[in-house]
């Protein structure tokens, strides 16, 4: 029959083995899992930071696209406002031109109306006609003189007039050209893109520590007094 110490001593170290032993698996369980979470957390933020980046850089380039549209259209309103006044200036040295042949030409008419009377006049005197009758013809072509005269400057006051109606045209349609212009004009990058929250750093979490041993020492020997007076060990009431 064994020893009843050899027998306690037996199942307390086989105790105090075993509870040593899964003492160890939960720990290692405990720090895996950790581990594990730390690694999950670490991984977010960094997914998190990319995301972030990558919203910023979006951002950045559609702010960037928005500029250059808004330069470009305000390049193309300064473009459209020199063709428009090229296009005024042309239209504008067309009426004038207009109206100064029409005024040269009711001078040329006038000089040549005076020139006709001239002569008429001549032509009565040199009739050696009656004096009341030469004095009804002068006046009979003073009369005509002054119709004619009359038609002329009334003529001359319709082209002027007219060219005035054509010059509020002109700047009519330049003003309405230059303001359609301006309205192409687009302001769409009004605020500059702001960075995107930083997102929040995760706290490391600590592995728990190591186990100590006393507790499965303790173990080990409780067992191993109860194995004792199982197998019929004395001396420990």
């Amino acid at each position: 029959m064994c020893d009843p110490i050899i027998i306690g001593a037996v199942v307390g170290v086989g105790t105090m083995a075993a509870n040593r032993q899964e003492q160890m698996r939960q720990h290692r369980a405990q720090v895996d899992a950790v581990n594990r979470s730390n690694a999950t957390a670490r991984q977010k933020y960094i997914n998190d930071l990319n995301i972030a980046a990558s919203n910023d850089q979006q951002k950045g380039n559609v702010f960037q696209a928005q500029l250059e549209a808004d330069a470009a259209s305000k390049s193309n309103f300064h473009k459209q406002q020199e063709i428009n006044a090229i296009e005024a200036s042309r239209a504008v040295s067309a009426a004038d031109q207009e109206l100064k042949e029409k005024i040269s030409e009711a001078m040329f008419e006038t000089q040549t109306n005076l020139a006709q009377a001239i002569q008429a006049q001549g032509t009565v005197l040199a009739g050696m006609q009656s004096g009341q009758s030469m004095m009804l013809e002068l006046q009979q072509a003073e009369r005509e003189l002054g119709f004619e005269a009359a038609q002329i400057d009334a003529t001359v006051f319709d082209a002027t007039k007219s060219y005035g109606i054509k010059r509020f045209g002109i700047d009519l349609d330049q003003w309405s050209a230059d303001n359609q212009a301006m309205n192409s004009i687009t302001n769409s990058a009004m605020f500059a893109p702001t960075a995107s929250f930083a997102p929040i750093k995760p706290i490391k979490q600590n592995a728990p520590e190591k186990p100590g041993l006393l507790g499965s020492v303790m173990s080990g020997v409780s067992a191993g007094l109860g194995g004792y007076k199982v197998s019929g060990g004395k001396g420990f009431q």
